[in-house]
């Protein structure tokens, strides 16, 4: 018996290429969570949100890659300062998290508990922002960080 090989429809084929975008992007947003998550470890009080920053760059490039949009490290940095700007609470309490660090055993503890979460959320809501933005049809052009 003859078997009948299996022909894709192009929506089928679409669809399997989306969910392997939307797989591939949510392992690189978890990896660079869980690294900022680390690096929010650092004891030296700054070191490690500029350490966090750096994982938050190259997750915003791997992320214009999957979407078709190559983003230059310079690049990355001045639309994660913008959008840090519209989140500065957020951005003022992990630095005072960071800053906590430097207060003798309290602060060491209070800090390893407190800086790799926020790192974390942050870098995990860093990411959804830009995935909304690229699957809505945004380009890094149109990119409104007050929106």
């Amino acid at each position: 018996m003859a078997e009948l090989a299996q022909v894709e429809s192009p929506e089928a084929t679409e669809l399997s290429a989306e969910e392997n975008r939307a797989a591939k992007v949510k392992k690189l947003i978890n990896r660079y969570a869980a690294l900022s998550a680390g690096l929010g470890f650092i004891p030296v009080p700054g070191l490690d949100m500029a350490s966090v920053g750096s994982a938050q760059y190259a997750m915003i490039r791997g992320l214009g890659d999957l979407y078709g949009h190559p983003i230059s490290k310079e690049h990355a940095r001045v639309i994660v300062t913008s959008l840090l700007g519209g989140v500065l609470p957020v951005a003022l309490a992990a630095s005072g998290g960071s800053l906590v660090k430097s207060i003798p055993v309290v602060g060491t503890i209070a800090g390893a508990l407190l800086v790799p979460s926020l790192a974390s959320a942050a870098t995990i809501a860093l990411g959804r922002v830009f995935v909304q933005h690229f699957e809505t049809g945004g380009t890094l052009l149109d990119l409104n960080a007050e929106k």
